[in-house]
């Protein structure tokens, strides 16, 4: 079964339809906030209006499993500005959902691509032989995965630890938790802070209603994945989490969303409740292929929606 990562719809000129600009411009690759593995020249910024216009984008450029199960192997490098404030009115839920897993599936993947790139380095060093440049990258990371603030002299448990934290996040498992997080990214948080899954801080971010509690706000709907990832790869509730997903490295299969959603009780107050509704949502939608998925060696296409 293909993933529901298209809407059916008639149309006519998919192109001029719903006031889409595109303007080619030159930008860093870094535009977005999110680190890459590979150099290119030139990025696209496509100008939306709306899901609809959005939807029929994606077909234009061939991002559409249906239509064309091959785009699995060349995902494109798909990035938003914001997550839009007026898109919400007109949305059909299959179209939600649609336009959502598509935009979702090529962020987290080029999130992953960052954490694999990291993943494969650390595997290569030697602790006991270790450049100036590698100690000090290696300290850097020992320091954002929360394993040791010390710059030098790492243990082999340190490294071990590192090794676990630092991998990849199953699509599938980011799509269906950014889905229920963000009510397809249309939540208030989602709206005003790009944010998708529900984190909390004690620092500046969102205030909740009734509450003073706050969530953490993100630049970029990517800055928000990332800090997704970062979570899962370092808070002690998914300890079990990480050591599964060892495993799963070990025995050189498929790092699966749906055998790991059950180590993520702790992620929601409803507990086994909610990592149900995760596997439910991934086999009900066919999202297991999104795992894996590849991405394009084209440009980054940002999206900045725009309308009334």
């Amino acid at each position: 079964m293909l993933p529901n990562f298209h809407c059916q719809s008639s149309r006519k000129s998919a192109v001029k339809q719903a006031g889409l600009v595109i303007v080619i411009v030159l930008s860093l690759l870094a535009l977005m906030g999110c680190d890459t593995t590979a150099t290119r020249e030139k990025s696209q910024t496509v100008e939306i209006s709306s899901a609809q216009a959005l939807d029929e984008y994606f077909d234009t450029i061939g991002y559409n499993v249906i239509a064309n199960p091959d785009i699995l192997k060349t995902i494109p490098r798909i990035r938003f500005t914001h997550i839009p404030d007026n898109w919400q009115p007109e949305n059909s839920i299959p179209l939600k959902k649609s336009v959502f897993f598509r935009a979702m599936a090529s962020a987290i993947l080029q999130v992953n691509e960052t954490i694999l790139a990291n993943h494969q380095r650390i595997q290569k060093l030697d602790r006991d032989h270790l450049s100036d440049d590698d100690r000090e990258w290696l300290a850097g990371m020992m320091q954002k995965y929360k394993v040791t603030d010390k710059q030098t002299d790492f243990t082999a448990d340190e490294m071990m630890k590192l090794k676990r934290r630092v991998d990849i996040i199953p699509p599938s498992l980011a799509l269906v938790q950014a889905a229920i997080e963000s009510g397809w990214g249309s939540s208030r948080f989602a709206r005003e802070g790009n944010a998708l899954f529900g984190q909390w801080t004690t620092g500046e971010g969102l205030k909740a209603q009734g509450s003073d509690a706050r969530l953490a706000a993100f630049a970029t709907p990517t800055k928000s994945v990332a800090a997704y990832c970062l979570n899962l790869n370092t808070h002690r509730s998914y300890t079990q989490f990480r050591h599964a997903r060892a495993e799963m490295r070990q025995k050189g299969t498929t790092i699966d969303g749906v055998n790991l959603a059950g180590y993520l009780d702790r992620y929601s107050e409803k507990g086994e409740a909610y990592t149900r509704l995760i596997k439910d949502m991934i086999q009900r939608d066919g999202l297991e292929i999104a795992d894996t998925a590849q991405l394009s060696k084209g440009p980054d296409i940002i999206i900045r929606p725009v309308g009334p």
